[in-house]
């Protein structure tokens, strides 16, 4: 008999995110429970595409964790110009505006044009620092972004898209860091309208999710709910989203986000392998 098919999908939320997932997946595969590249399908959003790259090259999340947790790399992560503070007024205003996702997205691309003061450039090779090469790790890694029509896009290693640029375009949060333009198309964060796109796992027969921040309930469509109500969801504990702050962009909080997904991820490894032995 054949073993059941699984993804895991991992969510959008900033620095802190890519923090706390990594050091979730480092306690899972500690405990040989979890090894993302054993995924039949690798889902990333935004941060979650950032971690699934990495840790997908690397072949460990152990690895990434040690890195990010070390004094020297803490906080080894470009600054955006703009505060989440100062630009997420705007940014919720057009989320609760009546428009279509169009519209909307067509507003946030002017916002980011308008507030973002980081070179595409810059930002770009920030993107590029966080991984080995700009090369798919995996034909089962999907990355999600947000074309400036509204439309979704999920590149693989058959878009014909480097690693760098999907991801430059998938972690391209409105209003803080530039639009990313591929082909002659715009693109902003694939965060945008869902921070799981869990939807893409459907096919999946386990699907394990590493949610660090929640979607805004207008977007949750009925194919994302119903893969979300039978997944295996991890989400931040208190302690942990406390430990965040008020800023998942602020680059001192990646390292301490890491070790508190560490413990949270030691939390959930019996419950998840029991379910993981369960559903096989």
């Amino acid at each position: 008999m054949s073993e059941p098919s699984t993804a895991v999908v991992l969510g959008g939320g900033g620095l802190a995110g890519i923090g706390w997932m990594t050091g979730v997946l480092a306690a899972l595969e500690e405990q040989r429970v979890l090894q993302l590249d054993a995924a039949d399908y690798v889902i990333g959003t935004s941060a979650g595409g950032a971690v699934a790259a990495a840790v997908l090259q690397a072949a460990s999340a152990g690895v990434e964790f040690d890195r990010m947790t070390r004094k020297s790399r803490r906080n080894d992560e470009l600054v955006p110009a703009v505060a989440l503070a100062d630009v997420l007024p705007d940014v919720l205003a057009i989320h609760g505006s009546g428009a279509s996702l169009q519209v909307k997205a067509e507003r946030l691309v002017r916002l980011s044009r308008q507030r973002s003061e980081v070179s595409p450039s810059i930002r770009r090779a920030a993107v590029a620092g966080r991984l080995r090469a700009d090369a798919w790790p995996s034909t089962r890694l999907h990355i999600t972004a947000v074309r400036g029509d509204g439309s979704r896009t999920v590149f693989t290693s058959t878009s014909g898209v480097g690693l760098v640029d999907a991801l430059t375009a998938s972690c391209a949060v409105p209003g803080m860091w530039p639009v990313m333009s591929i082909k002659g198309e715009d693109y902003i964060d694939g965060g945008t309208f869902s921070l799981t796109h869990a939807d893409l796992a459907g096919p999946a027969e386990r699907v394990i999710v590493l949610r660090p921040i929640p979607d805004l309930p207008q977007y949750v469509t009925g194919e994302c709910m119903a893969v979300l109500e039978r997944a295996m969801l991890i989400e931040p504990s208190e302690r942990a989203r406390a430990g965040f702050g008020r800023d998942p962009f602020d680059p001192d909080v990646r390292g301490i986000a890491a070790i508190l997904g560490y413990e949270d991820g030691l939390t959930a490894s019996a419950s998840l392998a029991a379910r993981i032995a369960a559903a096989g």
